[in-house]
């Protein structure tokens, strides 16, 4: 299966950050990607700490949502990459005869049975695989101010021989992507350090020395801009870091680069304004 995708925009974006949905749509629509939101979609169930508290949960509930893309012959596209290891974990794990067997016990209520085939995609993933040339041909306003940090944040990285959007150590996706709009990349790691989001909750001191040095390591390196596909990712640098670099989610670099006005994309909602680097 293949486009036209199902979109799932996950629970963060709709609820928090609407607008980082308003600039994926716009840019899926340039680039003449099919899609539709995804019928009767619920949470992914987080897959760090959420299904650590109920697998069995977690598996019903991602493969209730594969078995609607499946019905429907389409593959998902996530624009969160804590959706996107959700979703691709438990596709991968119902690929077992007796897993998916499991988890269609416990569909049956609903009416519903997953099969496997469906298969999960990441916005960058779609981007990737449209390539240099058709992205470069859209760009009508190259982002050559910027100098940017790249972030590509774990989830969309590890486990390595599930989430294989990229490669773990060393990724180029979102650096080379970055790069076709003209903006010039600064600082991208070998190993991506992590944006501290995860201990959010749990122990705030080092949630936010984590994100300090991952902050202050771009700073160094003359960043003026951190570039990130993951919305979590996006909610820490914008929000909590007290360095003042603006943040940009991918879709938002690729929208402007295609002509969209900061007005359209509504980056007057970043509280790190986005104006100080144009």
């Amino acid at each position: 299966m293949s486009d036209p995708y199902y979109l799932f925009s996950g629970c963060l974006i709709p609820t928090r950050l609407p607008f980082l949905e308003s600039s994926s749509r716009l840019v899926l629509d340039r680039m003449g990607v099919e899609y539709s939101p995804l019928p009767d979609a619920t949470c992914c169930v987080e897959p760090i700490g959420l299904r650590t508290m109920g697998y069995d949960t977690w598996l019903t509930v991602t493969a209730r949502m594969l078995s609607i893309a499946e019905s429907g012959g389409r593959d998902l596209l996530t624009l969160c990459n804590g959706c996107y290891m959700s979703l691709k974990e438990s596709a991968h794990a119902l690929k077992d005869r007796a897993v998916r067997e499991r988890a269609n016990e416990l569909l049956a209520p609903t009416g519903r049975s997953y099969q496997g085939k469906a298969e999960v995609r990441h916005f960058m993933e779609v981007v990737r695989n449209l390539g240099a040339v058709e992205v470069q041909r859209l760009i009508v306003a190259p982002q050559t101010k910027l100098h940017l940090a790249i972030h590509p944040g774990c989830h969309v990285l590890r486990p390595s021989e599930i989430c294989d959007v990229d490669r773990s150590f060393s990724p180029s996706v979102l650096s080379d992507i970055a790069k076709w709009t003209g903006a010039e990349v600064v600082h991208n790691e070998d190993w991506p350090k992590c944006c501290g989001g995860g201990l959010t909750g749990v122990d705030d001191i080092i949630s936010i020395g984590i994100l300090n040095d991952t902050v202050d390591s771009f700073k160094a390196d003359g960043a003026n801009c951190i570039l990130t596909p993951c919305p979590f990712c996006f909610v820490q640098f914008d929000l909590k870091q007290k360095q003042g670099i603006p943040v940009l989610y991918l879709s938002e670099l690729l929208a402007l680069s295609f002509g969209a006005t900061p007005e359209q994309i509504g980056l007057k909602y970043h509280r790190n304004k986005f104006e100080t680097v144009r």
